[in-house]
């Protein structure tokens, strides 16, 4: 069986190692698609967050392969997509509802960059059954759509609610898109500088401006007016702000565009500590919120948009590369001027 593992920095490689088994509560698939993920590109340019040796992927939908003892509701042939984060269910943050925030032993379930993967307690909430009309590529959109369903509760963004911004245009940022579309929020703004994410992303009806011919912080202004507030005269006037990107830049924006008592979800990764204006949050009293991974609950409600066509990701794949070429998928993902959503495939 092959899977990639990070060597280094640029460096990762497809290595044959032994198919896994499953033990007691556990289901081996054969995956059949995995999209590259930011992390995961984090991870391939950076070294951010990985540890050498490391197995990748973590969006990904097969089939069952083979089940351990125990488990009475999959069997093989069952078409599934995956939520690979398994909480330990007894920690702190457990215990409060947060298991997206799980301080305990996890059973993770990544590794989805490989002909099979072995899925631990694979009936805690993991694998999700496909209906026949969703396709393995679909199925690999559970896992980053969960991602932009809780950025888009931490938002409080609602129908009639207010203008919205999204900022990063990657998988997170469309799903983002779509989640809110399919919400009934319609006075979007899209920022990007690829031209492939901002056509992809006006699909759902949001505006869009490229970042690169645009000033987003003057369009916006302009676009929806200003407000003000204590010590903060002429601050624009959105009601919630998603930043998917990481961007230093659009961390700034953020707390500019931003209306006082606004919202201001920060859900993209940056790889580096960016400065902050406390006076601006502070002042207009914003909502600064961190938006990590998913729980159960924002997966089941990814899987409802998915699979009850609220959600379509269809046109969001740009790349399809085989698994003997996954060098060459990570560096398409990496290259956002010419990528969506790269997903990785078996060979034929």
């Amino acid at each position: 069986m092959r899977a990639t593992r990070w060597h280094g920095v640029g460096d990762v490689r497809l290595v044959d190692e032994p198919a896994p088994e499953p033990g007691p509560g556990a289901v081996v698939l054969d995956v059949r698609a995995c999209g590259i993920c930011g992390s995961d590109v984090h991870a391939y340019a950076e070294g951010a967050w990985i540890t050498a040796g490391a197995r990748m992927g973590h969006e990904y939908a097969g089939t069952v392969a083979s089940v351990g003892e125990g488990i009475t509701t999959l069997a093989p042939g069952d078409r599934v997509a995956v939520i690979p984060m398994g909480p330990c269910g007894s920690c702190t943050r457990c215990r409060e509802g947060s298991t997206n925030l799980c301080a305990g032993p996890r059973s993770s379930a990544g590794g989805g960059l490989a002909e099979q993967v072995l899925v631990p307690d694979a009936e805690d909430g993991k694998l999700y059954r496909l209906p026949d009309p969703v396709t393995f590529e679909e199925g690999a959109f559970l896992e980053p759509l969960s991602v932009a369903v809780r950025a888009v509760r931490q938002s409080g963004a609602t129908a009639g609610g207010g203008p919205v911004v999204v900022a990063g245009l990657g998988s997170i940022g469309q799903c983002v898109l779509r989640v809110l579309a399919a919400h009934g929020v319609t006075d979007v703004l899209g920022i990007d500088v690829s031209p492939p994410r901002l056509e992809r992303a006006a699909e759902t009806g949001a505006a869009v401006i490229d970042a690169r011919r645009t000033d987003p912080v003057a369009h916006v202004r302009e676009r929806w007016g200003t407000s003000d507030s204590p010590y903060q005269p002429g601050s624009g006037n959105v009601a919630a702000f998603v930043e998917c990107s990481g961007a230093g830049p659009m961390l700034a924006a953020a707390t500019a565009l931003t209306r006082a008592g606004g919202t201001v979800v920060l859900a993209g990764l940056a790889g580096h500590v960016p400065p902050v204006d406390v006076d601006t949050v502070v002042q207009k009293e914003l909502r600064l919120r961190g938006s990590f991974a998913y729980t159960a609950d924002d997966g089941a409600e990814a899987f409802r948009l998915l699979t009850g066509g609220a959600v379509d990701v269809t046109s969001l794949v740009s790349h399809r590369v085989p698994l003997s070429r996954v060098g060459e998928a990570f560096a398409a993902q990496h290259a956002v001027d010419g990528s969506v959503k790269v997903v990785v495939v078996p060979d034929r």
